[in-house]
């Protein structure tokens, strides 16, 4: 990654985005993994209430992560994309619209995807950028069913075991 910032070839740069989408492939799968353990602990083992509540935590904050990064990778054809102005994004966000309210040239950047990533898991549905492609929205459905399935089992359950 270093190297690719570095150097700034298209051969670095496709390493980096190759790279990227490992991790966030490897994230994905290493996080539903971890989400299944600690179901399956929780129904047949007996678990420390802390130590479920901070790996409850620990999951949906990688989700959040890995998801926010896949939203950054996927929307419009990629950020290489985006730069050239994609024409058909995969979220709709309001600052597109926005005409006067935003700066000229205005694009979605980190933050945003992060904030779309957090509110997809924080209301389990889109708050701000609407999903336009049939890929945004199964991402939407499937980052949304792991933050309920964490939420709703594994934290409700470190709560009611704490009390």
């Amino acid at each position: 990654m270093i190297l690719a910032a570095v150097t700034r070839t298209t051969l670095s740069h496709r390493i980096e985005l190759i790279v990227l989408w490992f991790i966030a492939g490897l994230g994905l799968c290493y996080n539903a993994v971890n989400l299944y353990t600690v179901i399956h602990r929780l129904v047949f083992e007996a678990v420390k209430p802390s130590t479920l509540f901070y790996t409850a935590l620990t999951i949906w904050i990688n989700n959040v992560l890995i998801f926010a990064l896949t939203y950054f990778l996927i929307d419009g054809g990629g950020p290489d994309a985006r730069k050239r102005r994609a024409p058909y994004p995969d979220f709709d966000f309001p600052g597109m619209h926005a005409g006067d309210e935003v700066r000229p040239g205005w694009r979605p950047g980190v933050v945003d995807y992060l904030f779309l990533g957090f509110m997809t898991a924080t209301a389990f549905s889109p708050t701000e950028a609407q999903p336009l492609t049939a890929r945004a929205k199964l991402l939407m459905i499937v980052e949304s069913a792991m933050s309920l399935t964490t939420i709703a089992v594994v934290g409700a359950r470190a709560i009611n075991i704490i009390q």
